[in-house]
């Protein structure tokens, strides 16, 4: 399985996950699973964009501020969207990385994801995405079992 394969279907995995959430676990929490949903589409719409920018040479400055200042924009913007609309957002982010990544020499593109942070070529960034949703999914996963034990 190559690079965007695997990233591909770990993504799927964290969809399918969050669609058999019940209800009550989607709900506003302070880190719960539609915070780090929320969290994953702005960071997979973000690198989308950014590499159309830097293909089309359209100067596009990386987002400023630290990871979490990032990720309580992200909460805010995506705070009234559902889970499931949420989830297709990032499908279709998730289909244009790989696209981008296919027709493109990923060895070539460079991005920045953020202000003062190392640049990375698009091959080496998906196995970075693809640990990072795993990661994620492995964390919820946990929770969701630990606390399906307690009720």
């Amino acid at each position: 399985m190559n690079d965007t394969e695997r990233m591909s279907e770990t993504v799927d995995r964290f969809c399918q996950f969050i669609a058999t959430l019940p209800i009550s676990s989607l709900v506003e929490q302070d880190w719960g699973p539609k915070e780090v949903l929320a969290h994953l589409v702005y960071h997979h719409e973000l690198y989308v964009k950014l590499i159309e920018a830097f293909l089309s040479y359209a100067p596009l400055s990386p987002p400023e501020g630290t990871f979490r200042e990032l990720n309580a924009s992200a909460i805010s913007l995506f705070k009234e969207m559902s889970p499931s609309d949420l989830v297709g957002r990032l499908q279709i982010a998730n289909r244009r990385l790989v696209e981008l990544y296919q027709i493109h020499n990923p060895d070539e593109i460079v991005i920045v994801i953020k202000a003062g942070a190392k640049p990375r070529t698009l091959r080496a960034l998906i196995p970075e995405v693809e640990a990072h949703v795993r990661n994620y999914l492995h964390k919820l996963l946990g929770t969701s079992k630990q606390n399906s034990l307690s009720l």
